[in-house]
């Protein structure tokens, strides 16, 4: 009877356990921000960004690498807002909720643009836990970029543009919860006193405690993002996009549907046709 009541007490044990699993912990912020965009056709931002002004990233110039991502412009240089270059947003199909749990560190929210950054108070031992609510596609308008590009801009922008690239379109949260567990599952209070021994906000992020162990931070932080690349005889039609990347390398998709061949620009000054890859040190050009 004794050794009944034993195995009872185990299996009710057992099935309390495996109906509260504690959250799985990741250890790669990269790869998880990468899982979370690239379903979108989002690259997930390795590099550190200021926040831009107006909450906007669309318009930036960059080269480079997607771990070595080079910054050449702001937005406001060759893509200011303006009625002219409208930036519309798209959350319509991703209002799904999204969890994961650091440990020790703040996971993705240190990559790319940061909200917050990890205090003296956060430990190795304790997880933090991330809930996104809803994902947001913010992207400018293609064809106000083409008559930008042939009526307003300026001609270094252009120029500039026969080599680099810009963010079209990026990917951003719309709300997240923050809170804190000890390894193990108990939940950390958090409080206006205490909250700074773990985190520090940067200026301008809107957050606010939601209960005694939730934080809620309503500031878009961005995640990922899609390069355009101009060709010199496109005369500012944005047809290739870097949706994806292979060995830190940017894949360059055409996007267009027509079976346009692709041609040789800029023959005299000696540059290579984009469908070579050796066309651009850190990208390859698929058809």
């Amino acid at each position: 009877m004794k050794n009944l009541f034993f195995l009872c007490l185990l299996i009710l044990l057992f099935s309390a356990s495996s109906c509260n699993p504690e959250p799985e912990v990741e250890t790669d912020p990269v790869k998880v921000l990468d899982s979370l965009v690239s379903p979108y056709g989002f690259i997930g931002f390795q590099n550190a960004m200021d926040r831009a002004d107006n909450g906007t990233h669309t318009g930036i110039l960059v080269g480079g690498r997607p771990s070595a991502l080079a910054y050449v412009s702001s937005h406001q240089t060759c893509f200011p807002i303006s009625d002219d270059l409208r930036r519309d947003q798209d959350k319509a199909n991703i209002s799904k909720t999204y969890n994961y749990s650091f440990q020790g560190n703040l996971g993705f929210l240190s990559l790319g643009i940061p909200l917050l950054n990890a205090e003296f108070g956060l430990q190795k031992s304790m997880n933090v836990n991330v809930e996104i609510n809803g994902l947001v596609i913010e992207y400018l308008d293609s064809i106000d970029v083409t008559d930008w590009y042939r009526e307003g801009m300026s001609e270094t922008c252009r120029e500039y543009l026969d080599e680099v690239g810009f963010l079209i379109q990026t990917i951003h949260t719309d709300s997240m919860k923050v809170s804190i567990q000890r390894t193990g599952g108990t939940n950390i209070g958090l409080n206006s006193d205490n909250v700074g021994n773990y985190f520090s906000f940067q200026a301008g992020v809107s957050w606010q405690l939601i209960d005694n162990y939730t934080i809620e931070i309503t500031t878009p932080h961005t995640l990922g993002y899609q390069i355009a690349l101009m060709k010199p005889d496109d005369n500012g039609k944005a047809l290739y996009r870097a949706m994806s990347i292979d060995s830190d390398r940017f894949i360059f998709e055409r996007i267009g549907f027509a079976d346009a061949p692709l041609t040789n620009p800029n023959s005299s000054t000696g540059q290579k046709s984009l469908k070579s890859s050796e066309a651009l040190q850190g990208g390859v050009f698929v058809d």
